[in-house]
Formats: C-alpha cells, structure tokens, sequence
C-alpha cells in the first residue's frame, strides 16, 4: 500500500503582547479576577504559546491560576502550588519548559511547565480576547496581579484535503461540541493527503463521518462510551464513517479535570483506524501474547529515531488491561503519556512523531511536522507520572467499548 511522509516546515510569526494595568486580588472571601489582551489581524493559526506574568500574593498555594484563549477553552497553568510561600516573580509557563511547576519548590520564578497543556491551543485562530484568571480560593491572603504577557508563535493553517465531518447529535454542551471541532481540526493538519470518497448508503462520504453524541450511560466511572469505525473502504480498509458517544457525567468530569480535548482527539484517532484495523492490515503481531508489536515500517522508522538507534525497531503495543485496550494501544510502560497509549495522563498527551507515522501505514498521507515535542521518558520521570499504578483503562474514567464495522462493497 503506498504511504507519504510530508516534511512540512511553515514559516512562524512572533506576537508578544502585555497587559501592564494592575488588578487587586481581594484578601477577604474568595474570588476571582480575570484580565484581558485583545489580539486582532492575525492570518494564522496558533503554533505555540508562553505566557508570563508577576503576582504579588501571600501564600501561593491559595491560588489556581488559568489562560482562556477567546472560545473560553481553560488551560490551567498553576493549581494551588507552593503553600506558603509568596508570589509568583516574572515567572513564565511554556509547553518545553524542562521542570513542571508540579514539581518546581518556591519561591517561583523562571520558567516552567504547567500544569496542563498548552498545546490544546495549537492550530486554533489567535484573534479575539485572551484572558489570564486567577481565582484565590481561600480566605485573609490577598494581593495583585501586577502585568502580564502574552507570546504566540503562529504558522499559515496547513493545507489538507482529508476532511472529518463531524455529526453532532446531542447531548453535549457548546463547549464539548467545540472540543470535538478542534479535535477533528487537528487530525486534518496532520492527515493532509486526500482518500477516495465512498457512497455510503446513498451518500457520498468525503473523507470520513463520525457521529458525536453525548448520552446517559451509567454515571461517572464504568463505561465512559463507544468509539470507532463502523464503515470501512474495500481494499484499503480506511474508515468511512464512525461513531463516538460518551456517557454525559464522564465529560463534565473530564472536561472539569481538564483532559476533554485529550480524550476526544485520543477517540478520533481509533475512528480514524488507530489501532481498529492494525489487524485487517497485517500490521499487529503477537496479538494477546505478552509481546504484541506494531509493525509498520515507518513506525518502526521513528522508533528507532526514539531509542537513539537510528536502526528500524518493531513497536511495543499495549499487553496489559482490558479488550479495549490491549492490542490496540502504544504499551503505557514504554511510552508514558503519549497520546495513543492505554492510560490517559494528567498534563501533557502530546501527538508524536511515532503516532503520525503509523498513520502513515494505515495508507494516510501524513505532516509529521505536526507532531508534539516528545521524547521516551526515563524510568524517574515515568515513577513521577505514576505509570504503573494505573487505576484502569483511559485511566480510571472508564471503559471505552470497541465497535463492529462493515465492509463496503
């Protein structure tokens, strides 16, 4: 099957903006301030995002600190760190900062990792009003945001032709409708090359459906949904349409837990045919053994470049957990919060380079210059994670259900 590999480099653009106005935090009850910058005229889409900011304020652990970008999407950069330890000073938060502030000691200052991830921006318009919040959860301790800057690095939006129609069908909230949007947004810049289009009972599918819907299933925990293809090309076996329906009480748990958009654009993947037509296309070896591997070349490829070998290395997929993991998963024991394996991470998912090409051997044409930073963590930094101790499959927030799907003739 013939596969592409784009090595795609736009040109990026630089934009730093301040906000010099002071605000008060109020040392009685607890509150919350938000101030604002307005970004406007800007023709690309986001690529990457610092953010800086100088608050005076007694006892840091008080505060949960947060960037919206102009949908309302939240990423949060600080939840209550540093106990009683005081202010935050020029302290900046970047996704490739080597120390998170989860494990930074005060007094803060420099540069660091936030608590969630700032990627969830990536590929979204500029344009619009940036906020910086900043709730103080606790009583007596007060103080002020002093200023706060705004960088974003942005890029022409990549050219694609693969097009992901998602179907809304209820019961999902405006934000949720809009995570499934980004998600979806996301894959087309990284599949960037065109599939045949398929008549679908009557209707002509260009590239693939998914019918996205929120539904009551059994409360939080147990089954968090369904997701997958249910129609697939002759021949190349590549999706034509899926579904991906989650229980309504695990997306509002997700959502307030910050992990939404990871869960979603994790899910689109397996529609897409991550790891649900490995098998259809001879790609899965050692399926049910302890050692199943991934097989791909061009995976293989970029995991040799991971190891540091440079010499193509079949791909350890998950062998642990439940039928809608094994299998069908990168193996959480090897590659820790990536995207794709088992066990989703608080923080950072990032979308490798490892992941893009393996969609590559499914027959997609690929921009493995969309991919995340990311790199194989060491056996310290994967203890820190706590890859070991997963409480269950999606990690803890419940089981996925595979999907049965047809050929089209």
């Amino acid at each position: 099957m013939p596969t592409t590999l784009t090595h795609k480099a736009a040109l990026t653009n630089k934009t730093t903006l301040t906000n010099n106005n002071s605000m008060p935090i109020n040392p009685g009850r607890p509150n919350t301030i938000q101030s604002q910058i307005n970004v406007s005229g800007l023709s690309d889409v986001v690529q990457k995002i610092k953010v800086t900011f100088d608050i005076d304020h007694t006892w840091t652990g008080d505060l949960r600190i947060s960037l919206l970008d102009p949908s309302g999407s939240r990423v949060v950069l600080a939840n209550r760190r540093g106990g009683s330890s005081d202010d935050f000073k020029n302290v900046t938060f970047a996704q490739d900062a080597p120390i998170s502030i989860h494990n930074a000691i005060p007094p803060f200052t420099g540069t660091y990792r936030p608590e969630g991830d700032l990627n969830d921006f990536k590929g979204r318009s500029p344009n619009g009003t940036w906020a910086l919040e900043v709730r103080d959860l606790a009583f007596r301790d007060g103080g002020s945001l002093k200023s706060w800057t705004l960088e974003l690095e942005t890029q022409e939006a990549p050219s694609s032709q693969y097009n992901i129609d998602i179907r809304i069908l209820g019961g999902l909230t405006p934000s949720q409708e809009d995570a499934f949007v980004i998600a979806a947004n996301r894959w087309s810049s990284i599949i960037i090359g065109d599939v045949p289009d398929a008549n679908l009972q009557g209707e002509l599918i260009d590239d693939i459906k998914i019918d996205a819907r929120g539904a009551f299933i059994d409360g939080v925990g147990g089954i968090l949904g369904q997701a997958g293809p249910t129609w697939i090309r002759r021949g190349s076996f590549l999706p034509i349409a899926g579904v991906m329906t989650f229980d309504q009480d695990d997306l509002q748990k997700l959502e307030d837990d910050g992990l939404l958009l990871s869960v979603i654009l994790h899910e689109m993947a397996h529609v897409i045919g991550f790891g649900t037509i490995w098998s259809d296309l001879g790609l899965l070896q050692g399926r049910g053994s302890i050692n199943p591997t991934f097989t791909g070349r061009n995976a293989m490829q970029e995991f040799g470049h991971l190891l540091g070998t440079g010499s193509p290395t079949a791909v350890p997929v998950a062998n642990t957990g439940g039928a809608g993991t094994r299998d069908s998963h990168w193996r959480e024991a090897v590659f820790a919060n990536e995207l794709m394996t088992g066990f989703i991470n608080q923080g950072v998912n990032p979308i490798s380079r490892l992941t893009i090409a393996s969609l590559a051997d499914l027959g997609y044409q690929v921009n493995l210059e969309a991919a995340d930073e990311y790199s194989l963590p060491n056996a310290r930094m994967m203890a820190m994670m706590g890859v070991g101790v997963e409480s269950g499959d999606h990690g803890g927030y419940g089981i996925i259900l595979p999907t049965d799907y047809r050929v089209l003739d």
